[in-house]
């Protein structure tokens, strides 16, 4: 069985789409469709439902494709192994994380992680929670770090950092000057805010809530599309903003912003999630103790 024919099957069913599988694996399109063609005249059977307007797996289909990503998953597992049984560790390790996981503690662990297991590469996907979990669930990655713990029979989470949300403003704001300001007291100032949508955002719509307003309550005055740009707009005094305290430090130290300390902080876990039938893969299993190693506690709570 060439494994290249069933990555070229798993991509189209996963992507619903010869062209979009084609891009994703980097070949053609006459290329992927010569695999699939070739796998079909092996096994006897049409595997794809190409009489639609979105191509869809037949009945013989949908079991070849979890037949295929089983072999594909026992065959990662065995390169491993292999690597283990040579005493070194060697292969490519995906990893998808949402933006401040990915963007403030992945790369140090990463950095760690290749320090113990050299030949190793890792990539990295950055995206929202949702597209983590759903490149998680398709075997597009072999690991996710987000903020949410996830309940499934499928999936194992593992609880690895800390963050909190923080209230931030310009350096010499009124806020900073107050002795024990009131949280209502924000509702004076200007705000600036990640788009809709975002995990950072919606963080803060339940702390607000917690403490007794809406979003409607606030002054509005910039929608901004990541943290780092709404750091920079607080430090240029367009506003105030609640931002994560991973994020916000870099700039508190540089002496850019202020946090208010005086109101507590809205807690938050971030995950790591893996496959339940791969989380003792050889490369996952060293990335999560790398990552959980007691070494490494320290750097949970920046």
């Amino acid at each position: 069985m060439n494994l290249k024919k069933l990555d070229a099957f798993i991509m189209v069913v996963e992507k619903n789409s010869f062209s979009d599988a084609a891009a994703a694996l980097k070949s053609s399109q006459p290329s992927v469709s010569l695999k699939i063609k070739s796998l079909e005249d092996e096994l006897g059977f049409e595997l794809l439902d190409r009489g639609t307007a979105v191509i869809r797996p037949t009945s013989a289909g949908m079991l070849v494709y979890s037949a295929a990503k089983d072999m594909k998953n026992r065959w990662k597992t065995l390169e491993d192994e292999l690597g283990e049984f040579h005493g070194t560790l060697t292969g490519t390790l995906t990893i998808g994380a949402s933006t401040i996981p990915g963007t403030y503690l992945l790369p140090g662990w990463i950095k760690k992680f290749r320090n113990l297991f050299p030949k190793v590469d890792v990539k990295i996907d950055i995206g929202d929670s949702k597209k983590v979990l759903d490149h998680l669930q398709n075997h597009q990655i072999d690991a996710g770090i987000i903020g949410m713990k996830v309940d499934s029979r499928l999936l194992t989470s593992k609880s690895i950092a800390s963050d909190s949300l923080v209230l931030v403003t310009p350096v010499g704001h009124p806020l900073t000057l107050a002795e024990s300001p009131d949280f209502p007291q924000i509702q004076q100032y200007d705000f600036v805010l990640r788009e809709e949508g975002s995990g950072t955002r919606k963080m803060m719509e339940h702390y607000l809530v917690e403490k007794g307003l809406l979003l409607d309550d606030l002054n509005v005055a910039v929608l901004i599309g990541s943290t780092e740009s709404v750091i920079a707009a607080v430090e240029a005094g367009l506003g105030i903003s609640f931002v994560s305290r991973l994020a916000a430090m870099p700039a508190v130290k540089a002496g850019r912003i202020s946090i208010i300390d005086s109101f507590a902080p809205y807690e938050r876990e971030f995950y790591l999630v893996t496959h339940t039938d791969a989380e003792n893969r050889p490369l996952i299993k060293q990335f999560t103790d790398a990552v959980i190693a007691p070494s490494l506690q320290d750097e949970r709570f920046l």
